[in-house]
Parts: structure tokens; C-alpha cells; sequence
């Protein structure tokens, strides 16, 4: 009798961690893919001179604009996927994280679909890109004449201790690109104190879907 009590609570235990977890929507599956299909690993290389929309290198003989591509990175995933988002020409790939930064809280921004996420902040963004929403994070610089760092958000099954530890699953250009980097480490030299760093970067969805869940 007690074995099979054992077995129940072990079944239970299961079940409930997997209620706990997020799900990913066949749109977030589709998204999750589009991104791992950009190339980021390969392409929008700290180092190099780059054309913004292709990460493909330009400009072997560059001395300027050539450290990280955040931002350009960003603004050519969403183009591809028709949302529009600060991008050039209308702001040079330099310094344009700190810009993407200010537009998102504009009206402008507003008129294109960006919406703040402003309430259970890390979890809900984690959700709007497992539904296969286009989601942002962004951090300004508090030194204009430095980068700031944005980073879209990687559709991905994790549990909500999971995500409250170190945040959702990014992926991003930056010093080294990665496909599955963590909020938390991502963004670490713009976040002062962890229980409140949702208050040092922004999190935005465009309410855009290029997909229908089946």
C-alpha cells in the first residue's frame, strides 16, 4: 500500500512540474525557428564592420562601428518578420541600442504595435515569445557615449523558478552571440540590484503575429 501511495505522489510530483512549465505554441516553435535560421552565430560578429540587415561582413578596413551588433541584429530580425523598429536609415548602427531604447517609450513606437510589458515583467515576456510574439529587451546606457544592449526573446519551455532565477532565454549579438543566453547574465553590467532589475531595462511585444497556432 505504501509503495503505491509512493508511485501516486511520485505521478503527481510530474504533473505538476509540468503545469509549471511554459508551453511553446506551434507560433513560438515557427519564431524559435525563423531566429536560429538568421545565422546569429555566424553572423553580426563583434569585431567587424557590418551590414546591418545581412550580419555579413562589409568593410574589412572599418575602425569604427566595429565592436557589437545588438542592435543592428534586433532591427534586421524584425524587418524580416515586417515590424518595424528604430533601424537605419533612420538612426546609424552606432549607439543605436540607446536609441532603440528611447523610441520603445515613444508614441511612435505605440503606432507600430510596441507594447511596455509591465506587470510580472520576466515571466510575461517569456510567454508573449512562447505565443510566437516578436519580444524585446533593452537597456540604455546611463553614459550616452557607451552602448546600451538589447536582446529579443527565445521561445523556450522553462519553469517559472527558472525564469524568476535568471530571467527569460535570449538570443542576441553581443560580445559573443548565442542562441540561448539568460536574462540574468545578459545583461548583468545594466542590471544594479537583480530584485529589481526589471526597473534598469524595458520589455516591450509587438502585437504583430505572423502565424496562426494550429
Amino acid at each position: 500500500m505504501k509503495k503505491i501511495i509512493y508511485t501516486v505522489l511520485i505521478l503527481i510530483s510530474f504533473v505538476c512540474f509540468g503545469q509549471d512549465s511554459l508551453k511553446v505554441s506551434s507560433c513560438g516553435k515557427d519564431l524559435k525557428t525563423f531566429y536560429l535560421n538568421m545565422g546569429v552565430l555566424h553572423k553580426w560578429q563583434s569585431g567587424q564592420h557590418v551590414n546591418w540587415l545581412t550580419g555579413e561582413p562589409d568593410d574589412p578596413n572599418a575602425v569604427s562601428g566595429i565592436r557589437t551588433h545588438c542592435s543592428a541584429f534586433v532591427a534586421a530580425a524584425c524587418k524580416r518578420r515586417g515590424i518595424y523598429i528604430l533601424r537605419p536609415p533612420e538612426h546609424r548602427q552606432e549607439l543605436l541600442a540607446n536609441a532603440q531604447f528611447k523610441w520603445l517609450n515613444s508614441e511612435q513606437a505605440s503606432d507600430f504595435g510596441w507594447h511596455r510589458i509591465n506587470e510580472n515583467i520576466l515571466y510575461e515576456a517569456q510567454q508573449r515569445a512562447n505565443e510566437g510574439y516578436v519580444v524585446v529587451v533593452c537597456a540604455q546606457n546611463q553614459d550616452v557615449h557607451k552602448p546600451g544592449h538589447i536582446a529579443l526573446v527565445m521561445p523556450s519551455d522553462l519553469s517559472k523558478e527558472q525564469i524568476q532565477e535568471n530571467g527569460p532565454v535570449l538570443i542576441q549579438s553581443s560580445t559573443k552571440n548565442s542562441v540561448d543566453g539568460l536574462f540574468r547574465n545578459s545583461f548583468r553590467h545594466h542590471i544594479i540590484n537583480w530584485d529589481s532589475s526589471t526597473d534598469e531595462v524595458i520589455f516591450y511585444y509587438n502585437d504583430k503575429k505572423t502565424c496562426i497556432d494550429n
